[in-house]
């Protein structure tokens, strides 16, 4: 605001007769009010720095969602090798993750290789046909049809054994506790073991009655035991489901620990899994079936594979699928098929490249086979599709969200995806 305005019309003033006096002083006033002008700045008070501190917000989360939408569909075509390798060239080794490393399995031993490719440990034995499973911290190794097995760590072995009978199927928990289906002159055992290698439990299958034990897995924490029994009945043939708990409850309910069983008729359920503690997944030749076991079994839902031949299966503790040929004019060769834990499909993939392996790690479905490798995210999208110039054994993800451990024959790489 001003005491005078330079602008102000001299019109304004009218008189009959101007005193020339008058006018000067007036004319003196006009000149020198720039240097009586008062300015006035406006401050933002409180209320105008919360609505800007609300619009940055507004903002920040909109770029936010509009990276985690493009990081959601973003297709990688390239890579940087950011270490490399030779190895010796095996090709009947096999490599499983193994908390957020890798686990390397031969006949000859297993060995333990951090994110740079060292070797940690190494531990030697004799094995016909060696299978491993990993959870959490621990690791084992046994000889199928054969008699030893062996307990690690992240920090090398923790126990061994050589049992009586021969070894049919293996599992692990995370705290070490590990279960075994050993085949007897008379029948099946289920046997459950301690990271120690001391026996906890032991029960005798009978082929007549409970049937041949197809597969089997352990819970988490290594309380509940899942059982696929396949079992003749007449000229027919059916799979039980049998859901066993080592706890307290199970202990209360009968000697068996079995809590519940399901019996299936004219189907397969070659795969039984744990997907977390709490939820199994059964994969069946007709259907996948997912229930809830808290303490009890508890059936939750049924996919239907709508006459599909399985390829083969993955799952993590989100999500269960299957890989299967696709139908002749689909344009593609096989179909990717990834289901919620609650049964609703998340999404359906084509691909066309060779197949070797499937599985899912933490948000990814990763596909190896011959020279080629496809990483597809759980919604559908393309993460990463490569032909590699060499054969390749498998591909693992890194402790690196976009860095993976590719192992040729005779050589291991990590790469960063670009």
């Amino acid at each position: 605001m001003s005491l005078f305005n330079k602008n102000r019309k001299k019109e304004n003033y009218k008189h009959e007769e101007k005193d020339e006096s008058v006018k000067a002083l007036y004319d003196e006033c006009a000149d020198d009010s720039v240097d009586n002008v008062i300015e006035v700045k406006r401050t933002m008070g409180k209320r105008g720095r919360v609505i800007v501190a609300v619009a940055v917000a507004v903002i920040a989360v909109g770029l936010s969602i509009s990276y985690m939408r493009y990081s959601a569909v973003k297709t990688y075509d390239g890579f940087d090798v950011v270490k490399s390798v030779e190895t010796s060239g095996d090709n009947i080794a096999d490599y499983f993750v193994f908390a957020g490393n890798v686990l390397k399995v031969t006949k000859d031993g297993a060995s333990y290789i951090d994110e740079t490719g060292t070797v940690k440990w190494d531990v030697s034995y004799a094995m016909k046909m060696p299978k491993a499973e990993v959870c959490g911290d621990y690791a084992i190794v046994a000889d199928m049809n054969g008699k030893d097995v062996y307990i690690f760590t992240t920090e090398g072995e923790v126990s061994r054994q050589t049992l009586s009978y021969d070894i049919a199927n293996v599992d692990i928990a995370q705290q070490g506790v590990y279960c075994l289906v050993l085949i007897g002159e008379d029948g099946s055992y289920i046997s459950e073991y301690d990271k120690d290698s001391k026996k906890i439990y032991e029960k005798k299958a009978s082929i007549d009655k409970d049937g041949y034990p197809l597969d089997i897995d352990i819970s988490n924490d290594g309380v509940k035991l899942i059982v696929s029994y396949l079992r003749v009945n007449g000229v027919k043939t059916e799979t039980v489901l049998a859901a066993y708990n080592f706890g307290s409850v199970g202990q209360n309910k009968n000697a068996d620990r079995l809590m519940d069983s399901y019996t299936i008729e004219d189907s397969l359920y070659p795969t039984v899994k744990f997907i977390d503690n709490d939820t199994i997944a059964c994969f069946g030749d007709k259907d996948i079936r997912l229930y809830t076991m808290v303490e009890e079994p508890k059936e939750k839902t049924v996919i239907d594979l709508e006459g599909r031949e399985m390829q083969g299966v993955f799952y993590n503790s989100t999500c269960v699928g299957y890989i299967a040929l696709a139908d002749s004019g689909s344009g593609s060769k096989y179909k990717i098929y990834t289901y919620g834990s609650n049964g609703s499909q998340k999404s359906v993939v084509s691909y066309s490249d060779s197949y070797d392996k499937i599985y899912a790690a933490q948000d990814e479905i990763i596909v190896v086979g011959d020279m080629d490798c496809s990483i597809f995210r759980l919604n559908g999208s393309t993460k990463f599709k490569y032909s590699f110039p060499k054969k390749l054994v498998n591909v693992v993800p890194d402790a690196n969200k976009e860095e993976y451990v590719v192992i040729s024959e005779s050589e291991t790489q990590i790469i960063a995806l670009k």
